[in-house]
């Protein structure tokens, strides 16, 4: 039983730590988030990461064109948060969303590591992330609305992600995503689990501005996805990095932040003009 002890010690140990003759990878991605999703990255011990975003409204279609300034006028989500590295491989964070979907007044709060980080000798970076959601919104009186929530548990949604990502030399970075979310109270046609597998991408163009990408393929039952409209969330962004402040101008599909919302119910039809412009800026501060 010792040994056992003793070889899973030095397994663990030498899967996280970097050698002597090992060089580490930094800066896949440019902060935390690739788009609406969790790049490898994470941040340094004691560094403290305040975040907001903001997606307006459909750019064309019956909600959006000149009458609504291309969706300015409107607010589909609003996010604002804080990030904690608790140590160099180990965040947690906590964000209040406006929420986008059938569920407002959205918390989400989660915890980040870091398995392993890409060197000269790995070829990859493993990250996991395990978030919970609840909502504070008023109970609906409707009993077949998916709000109508009878206990506290009717609140809660989870959501699970691996992140597996590869630097390839100093401009470009690949990420892949499968994702797993459960909501524990939805409506009667919807279901409760999405399963989902994810890309994104950066592209470095200069040394203080790239293009980063996204797209999510959500497994759902064919007569689900028809029903509710469902669509695969994708989007593409310009990042700038300021110096102080990571800022991000983004278009996607996705009204929603947070996995429990893009996932699960991303409706808007790109074809329709039902896309929508959204920024995110990051601001570190050390602690």
């Amino acid at each position: 039983m010792k040994n056992i002890y003793f070889f899973t010690s030095l397994l663990i140990l030498s899967f996280n730590s970097v050698s002597q003759d090992e060089t580490p990878v930094y800066n896949t991605f440019n902060t935390t988030r690739v788009i609406s999703s969790h790049s490898t990255e994470t941040l340094w011990k004691h560094e403290l990461d305040f975040r907001v975003g903001h997606r307006f409204g459909d750019i064309g279609g019956a909600q959006g064109g000149a009458q609504t300034l291309f969706g300015i006028d409107n607010s589909a989500d609003i996010a604002v948060g804080f990030e904690f590295g608790v140590t160099n491989d180990l965040d947690i964070g906590l964000t209040r969303y406006k929420g986008a979907g059938p569920y407002r007044q959205l918390f989400e709060g989660y915890a980040k590591y870091k398995f392993m980080r890409q060197t000269s000798e790995k070829p990859i970076s493993i990250v996991g992330i395990a978030k919970a959601y609840t909502t504070t919104m008023k109970a609906a009186t409707d009993s077949t609305s998916p709000t109508a929530f009878t206990e506290f548990a009717h609140r809660m949604a989870y959501s699970y992600q691996l992140l597996i990502a590869r630097k390839f030399g100093e401009r470009f970075s690949f990420q892949l995503m499968p994702t797993y979310v459960h909501r524990n109270f939805v409506a009667f046609e919807d279901q409760n689990v999405h399963l989902s597998i994810g890309a994104g991408f950066r592209l470095q163009l200069t040394k203080l501005m790239g293009i980063i990408g996204e797209y999510h393929h959500v497994f759902t039952d064919n007569d689900l996805a028809i029903s509710q409209t469902l669509q695969d969330p994708i989007g593409l962004a310009f990042e700038f990095n300021t110096g102080g402040h990571i800022f991000q101008l983004n278009l996607t599909n996705s009204r929603g932040f947070g996995e429990a919302q893009y996932i699960s119910s991303t409706t808007s039809d790109l074809t329709k003009g039902q896309f929508r412009i959204g920024f995110t800026i990051s601001r570190i501060f050390k602690l």
